[in-house]
């Protein structure tokens, strides 16, 4: 089977986010011959550390910890409202298989040493953290958060013009002091 490929990107206007905040996602609707590949929505980002503590690195789900709330509309239904997302999600990365837990860089998910690199820790090592120094040349200092739910992930390809009516995501972040 082939098809024409196009990849459509959307910059939001807010560029940057503050804990405790209120992000609206609204998928862009679909056409027809048109489909949203499963796992590909996302929020990306970068965080900057530095400037702070001299031994200051991110816990290894960030992206994780950062949503305090997320709601899922479908055409104005409410399909999922998740308070304590981050708990939800963490608990639930801890059952991953290891290869798709080594897979999850983006999401934040990776190791101390890796931590570290980015945010310029004072006490991060400088030998035999090669590997980390190689995906940190691919990522740096990019996160995801993913936005999933079962409409995308089990039957977004499968319908295509299944997305005629409005999708929307309501992401809230963690305030500040519960970080």
């Amino acid at each position: 089977m082939m098809a024409p490929r196009a990849v459509k990107r959307i910059t939001f206007e807010c560029t940057e986010a503050i804990p405790g905040e209120i992000l609206y996602v609204s998928v862009p609707k679909l056409h027809e011959n048109e489909v949203l590949m499963p796992g590909l929505l996302a929020l990306r980002f970068d965080i900057d550390l530095e400037g702070g503590h001299a031994n200051n690195l991110l816990v290894q789900t960030v992206t994780r910890a950062l949503v305090d709330k997320l709601v899922v509309k479908f055409a104005g239904t409410i399909l999922r409202n998740t308070v304590g997302y981050d708990i939800y999600k963490i608990f639930e990365d801890l059952f991953l298989p290891v290869e798709q837990r080594d897979n999850m860089v983006p999401e934040g998910i990776q190791s101390e040493d890796l931590c570290k690199i980015p945010s310029n820790a004072g006490n991060k090592k400088t030998s035999g953290v090669a590997a980390e120094n190689k995906l940190n040349a691919v990522y740096g200092t990019k996160y995801r958060i993913s936005l999933d739910h079962q409409l995308l992930t089990d039957h977004g390809v499968l319908y295509p013009q299944a997305l005629c009516n409005g999708l929307d995501f309501v992401v809230a972040l963690k305030p500040a002091a519960s970080l």
